[in-house]
């Protein structure tokens, strides 16, 4: 039998006709199509078509692009969203395409636009595109007698997307001791990473806040977010970085916390929000912020009875239904605020782990490249 090229195939379709087609597939088959013909492998990795895939696999309202990478006991995994929510039993993939060297120190730094960027050992940044199954490591961050290696440590970092640059951005807070003679002095130091230049740069020498929270930020509307204040401090507020200026900025606890010790930040349904186990009435709650930058716009999202949920639980993901994804370690759970009830998702092929330091993370596949064009 002849064998007919696809490209052959395809040349009485226009190209605007062919792109609108393969915009609209997965990213798996897209992938493999890259190897049908130079042509098509032109257009599936081009600046637009990218952009395009990107955008429609936002709006539509579906799980199959949806996925959660897990880290647990120095490994990483993924689980596909749809599986967690649909099927009695999930299976685990692992990340066989990313070599880790068997560390036991591996915390997300954020995933944004299917690209996730990890930080390994607390010094060594990588972005991974795990549905293209490509990976980077990042130059070193401590370069230059400013950011000695062995004094410095990365306390804060963050990973998203630069709208007015079109590049991807890493903030990390790095706290270093310095010492000149008989003198040590302490200072908080702000580096950011940008996709574009592959390059660390220096936005603030000096970090302004005293108290720093450590730990991933969540990202949302240009800005890093993180939570300051102690464990058992009553009063605490959000420290922002905006991408765009590269600057800090602050939200002021909101009136209608007051009491919440040290709550933890997260994203649902495009909103920030806050939650603490750490409530005046001993109940998990979750608040969100539906108008961002509007102070009043603070709602209450979900309460839940303390014996119903787990310590450490992190919501992740609104069901239709109105029902709330929560993970807790590597395990996760679906509240029904309905009947006020949890109910546990089972996964196979993943390491059983209630700790608190285990992270999940949401992310939309897509082919978005970790090599940017001008």
């Amino acid at each position: 039998m002849k064998t007919v090229k696809a490209e052959k195939t395809t040349d009485h379709l226009p190209k605007e006709i062919m792109e609108e087609i393969l915009c609209r597939l997965p990213v798996k088959p897209l992938s493999r199509f890259k190897c049908v013909s130079p042509s098509w492998r032109s257009l599936i990795s081009s600046k637009q078509f990218i952009k395009t895939h990107l955008q429609r696999s936002k709006k539509i309202e579906s799980f199959a692009d949806q996925r959660i990478i897990l880290t647990c006991k120095g490994k990483l995994k993924a689980c596909s969203l749809s599986s967690l929510l649909t099927e009695s039993v999930t299976r685990v993939d692992s990340f066989d395409f990313f070599p880790m060297n068997s560390s036991n120190d591996i915390v997300i730094v954020g995933s944004c636009n299917g690209l996730i960027c990890i930080l390994v050992d607390k010094c060594r940044f990588f972005l991974l595109n795990p549905s293209t199954r490509e990976f980077k490591e990042l130059p070193d961050f401590f370069t230059g007698a400013m950011f000695p290696k062995n004094l410095g440590s990365i306390s804060a970092y963050g990973f998203g997307f630069d709208e007015s640059s079109g590049d991807y951005k890493i903030c990390a807070v790095c706290y270093s001791m310095l010492v000149f003679g008989l003198i040590v002095t302490f200072r908080r130091t702000v580096r950011v990473y940008s996709l574009k230049a592959d390059s660390w740069g220096v936005s603030s020498l000096f970090y302004k806040h005293d108290i720093c929270s450590y730990g991933a930020a969540k990202f949302m509307s240009g800005k890093f977010h993180w939570i300051t204040g102690f464990l058992t401090d009553p009063k605490w507020e959000v420290v922002c970085f905006d991408l765009k200026s590269e600057t800090f900025e602050t939200v002021k606890q909101p009136s209608c916390m007051e009491g919440y010790k040290r709550p933890s930040l997260g994203v649902l349904e495009g909103c920030l929000c806050v939650f603490s186990d750490y409530s005046p009435n001993d109940t998990f709650d979750v608040w969100i912020w539906n108008e961002y930058g509007v102070e009043d716009s603070w709602a209450k999202y979900v309460t839940i009875p303390y014996q119903s949920v787990t310590n450490y639980v992190t919501p992740l993901f609104v069901l239709p239904s109105g029902e709330v994804l929560f993970t807790c370690g590597s395990e996760f759970f679906i509240y029904n605020k309905r009947d006020n009830c949890v109910r546990q998702q089972h996964t196979i092929d993943f390491d059983r782990d209630r700790d608190r330091d285990s992270e999940a993370e949401l992310y939309t596949e897509s082919v978005v490249s970790l090599v940017l064009g001008d």
